[in-house]
């Protein structure tokens, strides 16, 4: 990297623009599709190898911009103002005439200013090397500039010289004080963990590794930001730390399929941006933070949002006057590209075509290669078998080792890389109007995502941005495509929900591992030939032969972990051999064009149906539904709709349930299937027929019990086992403390008519929770005390309340002789507060709020259950904003997988005398009758409150459907 020559040879004086944004504390992160890049600095692609990145904006463009003015970073030593060195001897020669090195770092941090800004990648690099070899210059930046190259050396493909620059750049951390974090432009600690998070997916392939070093970096800038005692300069680095790094931390997760995690943070950080007072965003990092989000988007089939997402960044970043050769403009516009591709509307996005290429040509830190920007070209022109050829050129063996490109990511079809650049080429094929694709292509594609008993993979990674839009065409094909085809696109349709809760399940796996040394044992042994495989040279059959063994053994000794990490997506007719008489199995998926209906019977048969209705108008439709429900505002007077929508009612019906309503005929329990918005729908409350009002209402319910089910795998598990009844009727954790006093229970103190629905306040000024203010549930010990006298229980005895209610309790507590397990609590949704990205429960405080005191999905799969029923009452699960039903979903398939066999759950806030007459006439019935269903005593005990039993006033949906029923609704 000689600085004499380079310049002249590097005509890019475009790259000025970006240097004027991004300097060497910028950060740049990935997209999502080809490889992934998190690290810092202007080195990316410096020989053009094909990366995926996004530059993502720090405290480096206010570095940037004042140095332009001749100004410097306050915490640089002032340099001279003499003429810059324009060769190495001359650059030597004033080194060696300052003996201070903050003299000579001055000097060096004013070259490596004008080489980025004059497109001198090379120079800026050796710059940086410079930094890092010497010894006079405080060890924190050395340990920057130390980080910054093994992050380049790794994108070059020079892991020996990565591996020791990374170890330098830990020494140096570790010898920086934090007297000197002050001065510095970021903290060594986060630039040293991206670093090795970079080494870790793009040396050895491993995401999941990388994820794990990526989330350290981001909890200690989130800490540095909260901590009070830090300096402004400190926590404003950690700030800058914090968006700068969005875009990798949202690709990482979606990589390592939590897509739902990935969005949840993205909102969070966006929230933050609009309400806290310690961030003041620029209008760049405002489009990064847009950019991260239309990235999280395209991970749960939302392309119309990603696309708004994207169309707010790319403006944002226009706004700030930045260059489109730049590179989070430029690569805007390629993600762009691909969420229009993904749509079918590629052509409408030409002239993104042309940015994209001329930035391809102006900018060689962006290095995706020309291959897969001439196939975008190809793509938007309509010319679909060249767009297709081009891909395959790029990734055709010879030419990669004719143009001796290095291997660094994993051998075979598993790695991310190898996804999208499949997934890309699928959907070039299903664009392609003369396309010759068949049904059994597809299923070449769609198949090893689907798993099977004997072939499955516990590294749980996605191809990226275009793999739902795959998918999603994919169904829509095969739809016309005969029963075999209808058969393919139900186990897609599977997929889809399956995708929506599996990271929750993978963290869940892990911490199953972990308790368990035998599993972990044999993971590990998986994981090393799993490596061993993909990254040898050469095929081994023998090798192969002994991770099928392992795997199979896995499987055996521990069905539990491998329903967690690869559950397999049965065929229709598995799911039919578990349907009992009087059942059926109902798959809905909401599209962007249009919706799909499979209906299971107990004979084996599929009926596919497409639905004439759109996810938007889906999405209105529930919003109108649930509008009154989550307003938290019962009705007072008998007749009274207060708020709730009557057409609303009769039009979901219409759309979704009406064309399948032959095929559910007759049917006493309907399980259903769904993610999304889709399962935010009360089902319970659905109408057959218009109404004018409650007392002409035909409620669904009347004829059939809907029942939830997260997927058909689930129910085929549930079926699977038979395991003898527990002996002890009840457990139930209720009214926490949630404030951590402990206090007696107020004995005839009136309890609050309705659970509110913020029950996490949040201080907009600070961005602070304190979980001590969660909103109090005395009302709900008279619930559980009320459950535990249907049973035959002792309250004394099996009601836990207070400070015992806790996250603590629950997890040491045997709780596998137990019928029914209660939690009387607040449920939490990804996003609902800050810092919180899993779905919970909210138990009792220990200390140090959510950390400790949120029962997670995650703990849920490490209980040990044996319980007919799982009650979660007072949860308010069912909110239409976020991702609440597939919170819902999540925490079902945690229980499920830890044991329980059905769960009962609150949609909305429940008004407390109406919840109690629910649960307690439901455990009164199913004691009464050993032969009533659980479906049938739910059904039985609503629709006597539906026709009048508890009154006028309670015939209103909203205090006789606030309960649903998931899970297995048989005895």
């Amino acid at each position: 990297m000689g600085l004499q020559g380079s310049r002249a040879r590097m005509a890019a004086r475009c790259l000025a623009a970006v240097a004027l944004v991004l300097l060497c504390a910028g950060c740049q992160a990935p997209d999502g599709d080809t490889d992934l890049h998190a690290g810092k600095g202007h080195h990316k692609g410096m020989h053009g190898g094909r990366r995926e990145d996004d530059e993502a904006l720090s405290q480096a463009q206010v570095q940037a911009q004042t140095s332009a003015q001749g100004q410097v970073n306050a915490s640089s030593p002032t340099p001279s103002q003499a003429p810059l060195p324009l060769d190495e001897r001359t650059l030597k020669a004033r080194l060696a005439e300052m003996p201070d090195g903050r003299a000579r770092l001055a000097l060096l941090d004013r070259l490596a200013r004008a080489d980025a800004r004059e497109g001198h990648i090379n120079d800026y690099f050796h710059v940086l090397d410079l930094i890092a070899s010497d010894s006079g210059i405080a060890p924190g930046r050395r340990s920057l500039a130390a980080s910054e190259l093994a992050t380049a050396y790794a994108y070059e493909k020079d892991f020996a010289r990565s591996h020791r620059a990374l170890d330098d750049a830990k020494s140096f951390a570790a010898e920086t004080k934090d007297a000197d974090l002050d001065a510095l432009p970021a903290n060594p600690a986060y630039a040293v963990l991206r670093a090795e998070a970079v080494l870790a997916w793009r040396y050895r392939g491993q995401f999941d590794v990388a994820l794990r070093l990526n989330r350290e970096a981001t909890d200690l800038a989130w800490r540095d930001l909260g901590n009070a005692s830090l300096s402004p300069a400190r926590r404003h680095a950690a700030a800058n730390e914090l968006i700068s790094d969005l875009p990798t931390q949202t690709n990482l997760l979606i990589r390592c399929n939590r897509a739902t995690e990935a969005l949840s943070y993205v909102e969070e950080l966006r929230w933050d941006l609009d309400n806290g007072p310690q961030l003041h965003p620029t209008t760049a990092q405002r489009a990064q933070v847009a950019r991260a989000r239309a990235l999280a988007l395209t991970s749960f089939d939302d392309y119309d949002a990603a696309l708004a997402s994207i169309d707010e960044a790319i403006d944002g970043f226009r706004e700030a006057g930045m260059s489109p050769v730049a590179s989070p403009y430029a690569e805007s516009l390629r993600l762009r590209l691909l969420i229009a591709l993904a749509m079918g509307r590629i052509g409408d996005y030409r002239t993104d075509v042309a940015g994209w290429q001329t930035a391809l040509a102006s900018n060689p830190t962006l290095g995706f290669g020309a291959e897969e920007g001439a196939s975008l070209a190809f793509a938007a022109g309509g010319n679909w078998r060249e767009a297709q050829r081009s891909i395959d050129e790029n990734n055709d063996p010879e030419r990669i080792h004719r143009h001796k490109r290095k291997r660094s990511l994993r051998r075979g079809t598993d790695n991310p890389a190898a996804k999208f650049d499949s997934a890309l080429a699928m959907l070039y094929r299903l664009e392609d109007p003369q396309g010759d694709l068949s049904e059994a292509d597809i299923a070449s594609y769609v198949e090893p995502s689907l798993g099977s008993d004997d072939e499955w993979d516990d590294e749980g990674t996605r191809g990226g941005i275009i793999d739902d839009g795959v998918l999603a065409l994919s169904m829509a094909r095969l739809m016309n495509d005969g029963a075999t085809g209808q058969a393919l696109a139900f186990r897609i349709a599977e997929l889809f929900h399956m995708n929506a809760t599996q990271g929750a399940m993978n963290d869940g796996a892990t911490r199953l591992a972990a308790q368990t040394p035998a599993l972990r044992a044999l993971i590990e042994q998986e994981a090393a030939l799993r490596y061993q495989l993909e990254t040898s040279a050469s095929s081994s059959s023998d090798a192969e032969d002994k991770l099928r063994a392992l795997r199979r053994e896995i499987a055996s000794q521990f069905p539990r972990y491998r329903e967690l990490v690869a559950p397999a997506i049965p065929t229709p007719e598995a799911v039919g051999a578990v349907l009992h008489a009087g059942e059926v199995y109902v798959d809905l998926y909401a599209g962007r064009e249009a919706s799909y209906a499979f209906v299971v019977r107990p004979d084996h048969t599929l009926h596919a149906v497409v639905l004439p209705v759109t996810r938007a108008t889906l999405a209105k439709q529930v919003a109108a539904l649930r509008a009154g429900f989550d307003a938290g505002m019962p009705p007072t007077q008998p007749g009274d709709l207060a708020g709730f929508d009557l057409n609303a009612a009769a039009g979901l019906y219409r759309a979704l349930i009406a064309p399948i309503e032959a095929d559910v005929q007759g049917a006493k329990t309907v399980y259903l299937s769904t993610s999304g918005i889709l399962s935010s729908i009360p089902y319970e409350v659905l109408l057959r027929r218009p109404a004018s009002s409650l007392a002409d209402a035909d409620w669904w319910l009347d004829s059939t019990t809907p029942v939830r089910m997260p997927s058909a795998s689930a129910l085929v598990s549930a079926r699977a086992e038979r395991v003898a009844h527990a002996s002890e009727p009840l457990v139930a954790f209720a009214d926490p403390s949630f404030d951590g006093r402990a206090q007696a229970p107020q004995e005839g103190a009136a309890p609050a008519t309705v659970v509110g629905a913020r029950a996490f306040p949040i201080d907009a000024r600070t961005l602070s929770f304190d979980y001590r203010r969660v909103t109090p549930l005395p009302e709900t010990l008279d619930e559980a005390n009320a459950i535990a006298v249907a049973l035959g229980a002792s309250p004394q005895q099996s009601v836990i309340s207070g400070l015992a209610a806790s996250r603590t309790h629950v997890l040491g507590e045997n709780l596998s002789n137990d019928r029914v397990v209660l939690f009387a609590t607040h449920g939490v949704i990804p996003g609902e507060v800050p810092g919180l990205r899993k779905a919970g429960l909210a138990l009792a405080y220990e200390g140090r709020g959510l950390p400790d005191s949120i029962l997670t999905a995650d703990d849920i799969v490490t209980l040990r259950l044996n319980a007919d029923w799982v009650v979660l009452s007072a949860c308010n699960t069912g909110l239409a904003t976020g991702d609440a039903g597939d919170s819902v979903s999540a925490l079902a398939r945690a229980f499920f997988a830890a044991g329980a066999r059905s769960l009962l759950v609150t949609q909305w806030a429940v008004e407390s005398k109406s919840a109690a007459l629910v649960t307690s006439g439901l455990f009164d019935a199913y004691a009464a009758n050993p032969a009533l269903s659980k479906a049938d005593a739910l059904a039985q005990t609503e629709r006597a409150m539906a026709a009048g039993k508890e009154g006028a006033l309670y015939r209103h949906p909203y205090y006789w459907a606030a309960y649903f029923l998931a899970g297995d609704a048989q005895r």
